[in-house]
């Protein structure tokens, strides 16, 4: 297991570099290059020799190796993000403020995912073929397809405007501990996030299950008179939890990547909205610095769910499922 570690942790360690370098290097395919938000800052008035002079002021005037290369040993060496142009302050400071919102959000969101989906979706694999499960499935397909802003959208328009009248925006305060001082104003925001999760993790449990109920133990276990309910629970499930534990790690990035779109659309003042506003106004560091934690925590849920595969299912070796 030790092993499996270190080597997982390497392997994620190079993914990081690449995918520094690819983030680093894309403000340089601008039309304007790197001097983008010198444009911006500067507004109409900016001149060439204005323009140059911001670049000096703010290290752009360096060759791009020379650029890549402070900024790494400035991150790997102190947790230096780097400068926000816009706000004026260190983009760690910065994450430090929104980070936690989002992060409340996600795992409010996950949690709730996990109660509704599994539950829904061994039902539907006990009563398959039935109208709940027709229903259930239609239901599931719906709301897998559909974009997350166009959900959003709609129930904002079916509870914001309509009745029932709930918030149509959480309190505009970036204290992460306002969603449990106010959870009507988080119904929404939640509910969206919720609802396009539990689609697909529900739709892959019932898969799941019903794959498992066909297999040679299972039909032991009936034909030594177990009941419908201790085969299910004891043999199925059990041994079904294992692919959900690697769905489960797996969909870290995709509850992010729904929170910043749900975060813009409710305008909740999390890390959504603050990659809106940096990649709107050219803020390269702003945008890096979100990219990477979104990056460590995508690779962090991957070694956790290979993990918890192990601990889950003690019978597949971890060497094993890595190859």
């Amino acid at each position: 297991m030790l092993s499996f570690i270190v080597r997982r942790l390497i392997q994620s360690f190079v993914v990081l570099l690449i995918i520094i370098v690819i983030t680093f290097s894309l403000p340089y395919l601008e039309p304007k290059g790197i001097y983008a938000p010198a444009y911006l800052a500067l507004g109409t008035r900016a001149t060439p020799m204005m323009v140059q002079a911001w670049g000096v002021a703010h290290g752009m005037d360096h060759p791009y190796l020379w650029r890549l290369g402070s900024y790494m040993w400035g991150l790997f060496t102190h947790f230096n993000l780097g400068y926000s142009f816009q706000a004026g302050r260190p983009v760690m400071g910065i994450l430090r403020l929104y980070v936690p919102r989002t992060i409340w959000l996600a795992l409010v969101s996950l949690i709730l995912t996990c109660l509704i989906a599994v539950p829904l979706g061994i039902f539907q694999a006990q009563r398959r073929n039935t109208a709940f499960d027709y229903s259930a499935t239609g239901v599931a397909f719906v709301l897998y397809a559909m974009p997350s802003f166009l959900l959003c959208s709609l129930v904002l328009d079916a509870f914001g405007f309509r009745a029932p009248h709930l918030p149509i925006s959480p309190p505009s305060g970036v204290a992460p501990w306002l969603i449990f001082q106010d959870p009507k104003a988080f119904i929404m925001p939640v509910g969206c996030l919720v609802l396009l999760s539990v689609a697909g993790l529900s739709r892959f449990m019932r898969g799941t299950v019903l794959e498992v109920l066909v297999q040679d133990y299972v039909r032991t276990a009936k034909a030594k008179g177990c009941s419908s309910r201790r085969v299910l629970f004891k043999h199925a499930f059990r041994n079904a939890m294992g692919p959900i534990v690697t769905i489960l790690g797996l969909s870290i990035p995709g509850l992010l990547g729904g929170a910043l779109i749900i975060e813009d659309v409710f305008n909740y003042g999390g890390l959504g909205v603050e990659t809106v506003n940096a990649a709107l106004s050219s803020d390269v560091y702003v945008v890096l610095g979100i990219t990477l934690l979104v990056s460590i925590l995508t690779l962090l849920g991957n070694l956790l769910a290979d993990v918890a595969l192990g601990i889950v299912n003690p019978r597949i070796r971890i060497e094993g499922v890595t190859r």
